[in-house]
């Protein structure tokens, strides 16, 4: 599961930089064989991620703006929420 993970950031990397190439050339950047490539995109396609091939670049590229996360992230602290909606009343 890490390796995909590590997998997509740095697809989503090239996606962002639209450097990936041909899917050919993704794959070798990547280290992979071009059927995890196909696999890789279409696991980040169910998850939402609204990529597509431009012919004219050359490259995968995604169809607006987006961002990618994975891992934990620190909850606001409740008494700093409390705290900050009862300043702003």
């Amino acid at each position: 599961m890490l390796k995909q993970i590590q997998r997509i950031e740095r697809l989503h990397h090239l996606i962002r930089l639209k450097a990936t190439g041909s899917p050919k050339q993704c794959a070798r950047k990547l280290e992979i064989s071009e059927r995890q490539l196909y696999y890789t995109i279409e696991l980040m396609k169910e998850l939402g991620a609204p990529i597509f091939f431009d012919l004219s670049l050359g490259s995968y590229c995604y169809e607006y703006e987006t961002e990618w996360s994975y891992g934990f992230s620190r909850k606001p602290d409740q008494n700093q929420i409390s705290k900050f909606s009862a300043s702003s009343k």
